[in-house]
C-alpha cells in the first residue's frame, strides 16, 4: 500500500487560498459595506481551511507520510491507515481518552496529537513557531463565528496589538482597510496561512 502523501493535502489547500485571494481581489471594486461582507467570508473559510489541512496533515503523518523534503518523521506508534490516525490520536497514551480533537491553536494541536506525534517532531515543534499568527486568526475568526463577550474581548486584544492603539473598528472594517498598513490584514492571513502550512510539510 503506497503511503500517504502530504504535498496532495499542501495542493489543496494552496488552491482553495487562491482561489479566496481571488475572491478578496474581486470585491476591490465594490462598495466598502460589500467588502467587508466579502471579507468576512472569506476569513471564515480560510481558518476552516487551515484547520482541515492540519489534521489532515497530521493524519497522514501518523500513517507513515514522510516530509516534502524525505524526512521520516519519528512517531511513538504508527497507525495503520490515515483514517485509522485519529483513534490513536483519541486514545493512545492517555489515561483516559478524548472525544474530540482540536486544531485551532497551536497548543491545542500539540496535545490533540503529541502521544502519536512526540512533541519534539518537526511538525509540532514548527506549529508552536508560527503560534501567533495561529492564535491572532483563531481570535478574528472567533469575533465573527461567535458573539460572544470574550470572542469581541480578544479582538480588540487583536486590534490593539495590530495598530498599537484601542481602534473602535468591526472585523469586517478590519480586514479590508489598508488605511493603517499598506497590506490588508485578510491579505496578510491569507499569505501567512501559504506559509504556515507550507513550512509544516517541508521537513
Amino acid at each position: 500500500m503506497a503511503l500517504p502523501k502530504l504535498i496532495i493535502t499542501l495542493n489543496k489547500a494552496l488552491s482553495e487560498l487562491t482561489k479566496l485571494d481571488a475572491y478578496r481581489v474581486d470585491s476591490q471594486n465594490l462598495e466598502a459595506k460589500y467588502q467587508h461582507f466579502i471579507s468576512e467570508m472569506i476569513m471564515l473559510r480560510l481558518f476552516t481551511v487551515f484547520e482541515d489541512s492540519v489534521a489532515d496533515m497530521a493524519y497522514k503523518l501518523a500513517a507513515g507520510a514522510t516530509y516534502i523534503n524525505g524526512n521520516i518523521p519519528q512517531l511513538n506508534i504508527q497507525a495503520s491507515t490515515v483514517s485509522a490516525s485519529r483513534g490513536l490520536f483519541l486514545n493512545h497514551g492517555r489515561h483516559r481518552p478524548v472525544q474530540y480533537l482540536k486544531w485551532t491553536k497551536a497548543r491545542y494541536i500539540r496535545e490533540s496529537i503529541q502521544f502519536v506525534i512526540p512533541s519534539t517532531e518537526t511538525f509540532i515543534t514548527k506549529v508552536q513557531i508560527h503560534g501567533s499568527i495561529i492564535e491572532e486568526m483563531r481570535r478574528v475568526r472567533n469575533a465573527l463565528a461567535h458573539n460572544t463577550t470574550s470572542a469581541r474581548s480578544d479582538f480588540k486584544d487583536v486590534v490593539r496589538q495590530t495598530y498599537g492603539a484601542n481602534v473602535n473598528i468591526s472585523v469586517g472594517a478590519f480586514l479590508t482597510t489598508t488605511r493603517r498598513l499598506p497590506v490588508s490584514n485578510i491579505s496578510r492571513y491569507i499569505t501567512s496561512t501559504r506559509i504556515l502550512l507550507s513550512d509544516l510539510v517541508s521537513g
